[in-house]
């Protein structure tokens, strides 16, 4: 007879599913089951409440269930009109031969990238392996999957009219939708032809289709076909897959219970997958052996060690697939900017360098796990750049499996005064100096009065000083002189591109920014005022080896090579040097020269103490919003920039938290190890000379080439005249007597402008 769940039982009360017998591959697992006449609870009219026909009760329960159960009614009631008559009036598909299809994953694309040293660093989107045949797959994974998915498919015609009226009465029973009524055909023809709608016309296309694979293939060959390319969460599609990537072996391999954890994932593989939720899948898998025991086909006793024993799902061993995760969701979401629709299968050589990676999270996680008493900090993120954009590491927080929101990339969160090397830039190239004088006292702009973090003002000052200890005033003072429209459209030019609106306090970092672009920005600071927006991706490749997409060695603009630069910014360029491109222009190479040097009083004398690195030179500026909930530290050295944010995922306040303390701590940790090694070179030199593309191509394209040498400055007859007569002037003022000391004289009694120094005293932002 048939029992509650379905399943045949015998006359000595073993419980099987029906038809598992059928199939040649697992024939010796099985005996045939006798089908016998169902009993009355099995009858859908039978057993009604209080007296109350079903029919009546139908009547009026039905309007408060949902459209999915009125859909599935539905669906029961013409599924025999579907069966017959859809495959004409819809059209059978032009693929009549579903074993062709080589693409498991319909729209997907799968990406092997590489890192920047060209080794393997993961694979994304669909995993496909080899089609394991029907007959080596464990019969225990095969009758698993049968008891969850389709326990008649060995006596169905590809839709199975007694599970769809059974699901109807469960979700009926239930008041909400607990039991689904596709086959494994239909499940099967879904996957091959059809998309994920649930409107009435698919659902009913989808029953055609199935009745006419049922038509096509033997049973074996359906479930075959099935199992290898069912979606199994973790991006893997196929057992074998699923097997790989869950437990590093075949499926010709799996313990019965790694079988039962992979047979409960087909019905909701995203949940369920224990790369997401282990505790959820293993109580899945407990489920499976409870199904699989009804079946009878295995002994009670191994069911039991397999409960007693669960699959063991390391995901430390999936490291691989773990490695710079943040980074790589960043770079799989811009694929779509490069390559439009086939090929599928793609090489992506990235800019990552996995040893600066694992640097940069290793520092992050190390800061973060001992904060002192009174702090909380439950997230942070990290972004490296080189001085040409490139991506280096990215760490979008502090736990991928936990949360897979990129805080690097994704969130918009205030700088704060990391934003005013912004706003300085601006003031430089409108006609500020280092030692331009300002005052740092109470303002008032257009309503908005600004305050300094440690509410007291020093009075008159030099700006490089307002810049190292982080002047509030005198920021929203001389951005409202120089111009929002002006700070704004420097912002735009250095590589922001979140709204910025013309509102005072934008000068202090009231505005909403991407780490990634915030620090991008401090890179034409760095490398002489060349645009260099971060970037991930240098090269897609096909598999066959054809270049997709390369990126550019230089952006916008045409300058002679060789390019240098002298410490009053003017241009040297022969006149015979043929023209390559180069970055394009951002600002003068004197203003970021001149912003560096007031950059690196921040770390020397300033805000940004804790980030030194000792006698390597380094400049940054740290920035914390309004009570405490965001702190950042942007800094870079010759060889990279990097950016620091730390904070709280739902807003909340950090405590005694500045950008001068756990940022600057984590920056100079990860800058200190990454510059292990490397020789101490200043962020500018004399003469600073702009990298020719040709010595960033690969080693294999270099050839030895004569050096071109820069023609000697010559001086016109009218300079060598100005240098005879300061000689004459330098040689009188040496030949000159001695004046003699003059009696001290009495202070004047005006105004002497002096800088409070004790107003900055432990100041850390």
């Amino acid at each position: 007879m048939i029992g509650d769940h379905g399943q045949v039982v015998t006359q000595n009360g073993d419980q099987r599913i029906e038809g598992a017998p059928v199939p040649d591959a697992v024939a010796s697992r099985a005996q045939a089951a006798r089908r016998v006449t169902p009993t009355a609870d099995d009858r859908i009219g039978a057993g009604s409440a209080g007296g109350m026909s079903w029919f009546s009760r139908w009547r009026l329960e039905t309007g408060r269930l949902g459209g999915g159960f009125r859909l599935m009614l539905v669906s029961s009631l013409v599924t025999l009109l579907a069966v017959f008559l859809l495959p004409l009036a819809l059209g059978l598909p032009d693929k009549v031969d579903p074993r062709s299809i080589t693409s498991i994953a319909n729209g997907n694309v799968n990406v092997t990238f590489l890192d920047a040293g060209g080794a393997v660093l993961a694979h994304r989107g669909y995993r496909q392996e080899e089609n394991v045949p029907l007959h080596e797959m464990p019969p225990y994974l095969v009758h698993a999957v049968l008891a969850m998915e389709d326990k008649r498919f060995y006596r169905h015609w590809g839709v199975d009219i007694l599970g769809v009226l059974r699901a109807a009465r469960a979700n009926f029973v239930a008041n909400r939708i607990v039991e689904g009524g596709s086959t494994i055909t239909q499940q099967l023809a879904r996957n091959l032809y059809l998309d994920a709608s649930r409107e009435f016309g698919r659902k009913a296309q989808e029953a055609a289709l199935a009745f006419w694979l049922e038509q096509q293939l033997s049973k074996d060959e359906i479930l075959e076909l099935y199992l290898n390319r069912i979606y199994l969460g973790a991006g893997a599609y196929g057992v074998e897959a699923a097997s790989q990537v869950y437990f590093r072996k075949s499926v010709r391999e799996l313990t019965l219970s790694e079988a039962a954890l992979i047979a409960g994932l087909p019905k909701a593989p995203a949940q369920l997958s224990p790369a997401r939720d282990l505790q959820l899948a293993h109580e899945r898998a407990a489920l499976v052996l409870d199904r699989l025991e009804t079946t009878g086909l295995l002994p009670a006793a191994e069911i039991e060690a397999a409960r007693q024993a669960p699959a063991l799902v390391d995901l430390e061993e999936r490291g691989d697939d773990l490695k710079a995760a943040y980074f790589l969701d960043w770079v799989t979401q811009r694929l779509g900017l490069w390559i439009d629709g086939p090929p599928r299968e793609l090489v992506v050589e990235t800019t990552i360098d996995t040893r600066l990676q694992e640097m940069a999270e290793l520092a992050l996680n190390q800061v973060l796990d001992d904060l002192p008493r009174g702090v909380a900090i439950d997230q942070g993120a990290m972004v490296v750049l080189d001085h040409q954009g490139a991506v280096k590491a990215m760490v979008g927080g502090r736990d991928y499996l936990a949360s897979q929101f990129n805080r690097a990339t994704q969130a918009v969160r205030q700088p704060g005064s990391a934003f005013k090397p912004i706003v300085y830039m601006a003031a430089l190239e409108n006609g500020y100096t280092p030692y331009s004088g300002v005052v740092d006292r109470p303002v008032r702009i257009r309503g908005w009065k600004p305050q300094n973090a440690n509410k007291r003002y020093a009075g008159w000052m030099q700006l490089r000083n307002a810049v190292a200890w982080s002047v509030n005033t005198v920021a929203a003072r001389v951005g409202n002189k120089v111009g929002l429209d002006k700070v704004a459209e420097y912002a735009r030019r250095s590589g922001i591109t979140t709204e910025l609106p013309e509102h005072p306090s934008m000068t202090l970092g009231a505005v909403g920014t991407q780490l990634h672009e915030l620090t991008g920005a401090y890179v034409p600071i760095a490398n002489g005022g060349y645009a260099a927006p971060a970037f991930g991706i240098r090269r897609i490749l096909n598999v066959d080896g054809d270049v997709l997409y390369e990126r550019a060695r230089r952006i916008i603009g045409v300058m002679p090579q060789p390019y240098r630069e002298t410490s009053s910014g003017r241009e040297i360029t022969p006149k015979t040097a043929d023209p390559v491109p180069l970055f394009e222009k951002v600002t003068a190479t004197r203003t970021a020269r001149t912003m560096t040097g007031m950059l690196t009083r921040v770390i020397s004398m300033g805000t940004g103490k804790k980030a030194g690195l000792g006698s390597r030179q380094a400049a940054g500026k740290t920035g914390t919003t309004n009570d405490n909930r965001d702190a950042l530290f942007v800094g870079y050295t010759a060889d990279l920039v990097a950016g620091v944010w730390v904070g709280n995922d739902d807003n909340s306040e950090m405590g005694r938290v500045y950008g001068g303390t756990v940022p600057a701590t984590i920056w100079a940790t990860f800058m200190t190890e990454a510059h292990e090694g490397l020789k101490k070179r200043p962020i500018y030199r004399r003469y600073w000379v702009m990298p020719h593309p040709s010595q960033l191509a690969e080693d294999e394209a270099e050839e030895e080439t004569e050096e071109e040498q820069v023609p000697a400055l010559t001086l016109s007859s009218r300079d060598k005249a100005l240098k005879r007569t300061l000689m004459d002037l330098s040689s009188a003022l040496r030949a000159a007597p001695r004046l003699e000391a003059r009696a001290e004289e009495p202070a004047s009694s005006g105004r002497v402008r002096r800088m409070d120094r004790s107003v900055f005293r432990s100041r850390d932002d």
